[in-house]
């Protein structure tokens, strides 16, 4: 256990940004495989009395021992970024058999420094939203931007999206700094894992509190699907 948390500390205290978490669901008595383009060299588990792990080659084969069981899961590479997985076995869930991570993240990264030089207004800008398939994620990539009057503080544990009148919470909040400072942005990403909304966004909005100012910053997601 005292290793297991070293690395977590390790992992954190050496990275600015952290790892994006990847919900990964389960089901007792089937395996799932996750495919990567490096081969990982090592595997963390939170818990590993709850999940079966083993390495084949550039994937990994995951195996709940429980029914209902959740943990954390760590992958680390050679010379690729380190990948979080929150790992949740359900006797009711849809079970994520296969999933392959190519270079579509790392594209989306490239893209991301092409555009730090872009000029936002003030206020909240909707970059993508990405619903998978099955509705197990929702991935929403947003901007927030100040302009010379003063830095923008979001409340970001208090940011959550709107479905008619009910609220969800994220799993996972990122952004690369806390605060947009005079004339900046700071890009900021959230993950649902299940939220049971429409697949067209209708009716669903974001929510972003931002200190010192009464009024949140809201936008519709309708039409912001990739």
């Amino acid at each position: 256990m005292f290793i297991y948390l070293f690395l977590i500390s390790q992992a954190f205290a050496n990275s600015t940004i952290g790892p994006t978490a990847f919900p990964v669901f389960l089901k007792e008595g089937f395996s799932s495989i996750l495919e990567f383009e490096e081969i990982p060299t090592q595997v963390v588990l939170g818990d590993q009395n709850l999940f079966l792990v083993e390495k084949l080659n550039r994937s990994i084969v995951i195996k709940p021992l429980s029914p209902y069981a959740t943990t954390n899961m760590f992958v680390y590479f050679k010379s690729k970024e380190t990948k979080l997985f929150l790992l949740t076995a359900s006797e009711e869930s849809e079970p994520t058999y296969y999933k392959k991570f190519d270079t579509e993240i790392q594209k989306v990264s490239k893209v991301a420094k092409v555009t730090a030089q872009i000029k936002y207004s003030p206020g909240l800008h909707l970059k993508a939203s990405d619903y998978d398939a099955k509705k197990d994620y929702l991935t929403i990539d947003f901007v927030i931007a100040a302009d010379s009057t003063g830095k923008i503080s979001p409340s970001w544990d208090l940011i959550r999206i709107k479905h008619k009148d009910r609220i969800i919470n994220p799993v996972k909040v990122w952004s690369e700094r806390r605060e947009a400072q005079r004339d900046s942005f700071v890009k900021a990403r959230l993950i649902f894992t299940k939220p049971n909304i429409p697949a067209d966004f209708k009716d669903v909005s974001i929510i972003v509190p931002i200190k010192g100012i009464s009024k949140p910053y809201t936008a519709e997601l309708k039409g912001s699907r990739r």
